[in-house]
């Protein structure tokens, strides 16, 4: 390669012209097609989306239509002001914090730093669950407009992944306003056996946008340490938000 060469601008120059030139691709059709793995493929993709020069239609990616159009500055900011404040929460906490985003009915994660135990859990840029699932997702379907609520649980599909998933409707929108009030969300094992997290919202001119998180082995992310993990990550989405 030549020393002048950035070679994840590159990559990303290739797939965006790759879908200019031909017919709309999947994430798994880019990643073979170019030789990348998932973790890049998905930033590189979620970055070409942020800025405007692809969308995103159904589970396929395709060029732009509109030149010079930028998606919401908030998301492209997001990205680039989260790490340090991840990376500061990790190291305080001992354990993986991440940043998710609604995905249709799902939340997508967008930024992971691990934690600093061998033993301890393993998001990836990428991954997806039902919003009802994890702590970042009822975080942020707590924080949304009463008519945005309404139409997720209309549509959202109640899949249980433990027994301590919520699967009735009325039961959970009882949940999300305690959420609400107390300005965090506990995923007390619902979605894994074994596995705990905790997190907060976080805002943009008042809106909910994302959602900061840590998780780890419930047996050391107890419910004893609740109180103060959910004080850190309020004070760090506080502080993230006031960034954006």
């Amino acid at each position: 390669m030549d020393q002048y060469e950035v070679a994840t601008l590159k990559k990303g120059l290739l797939i965006l012209d790759a879908l200019q030139q031909g017919e709309p691709m999947r994430l798994t059709e880019i990643m073979h097609r170019f030789n990348l793995n998932k973790s890049t493929t998905f930033r590189l993709l979620y970055t070409l989306e942020m800025t405007g020069f692809i969308q995103k239609d159904g589970h396929t990616y395709k060029a732009s239509e509109l030149k010079g159009h930028h998606s919401s500055s908030a998301n492209t900011r997001l990205n680039w002001l989260v790490v340090p404040s991840l990376h500061q929460l990790a190291q305080e906490l001992g354990e993986t914090a991440y940043i998710g985003v609604l995905d249709g009915m799902k939340v997508m994660t967008v930024q992971v730093v691990e934690g600093n135990h061998a033993i301890r859990s393993h998001t990836r840029v990428g991954d997806s669950a039902y919003a009802h699932l994890s702590a970042f997702g009822k975080v942020i379907l707590a924080h949304l407009s009463n008519e945005q609520l309404k139409k997720m649980l209309t549509h959202l599909t109640q899949h249980k992944a433990t027994k301590h998933t919520f699967d009735d409707n009325h039961l959970l929108k009882e949940h999300l306003n305690v959420i609400r009030q107390q300005g965090y969300a506990i995923d007390d094992e619902e979605t894994e056996v074994g596995l705990r997290c905790v997190a907060a919202p976080i805002f943009y001119n008042g809106k909910v946008i994302a959602a900061l998180a840590i998780s780890g082995p419930a047996a050391r992310l107890s419910r004893k340490r609740d109180r103060a993990v959910s004080k850190k990550l309020k004070e760090c989405s506080a502080q993230i938000s006031g960034l954006l």
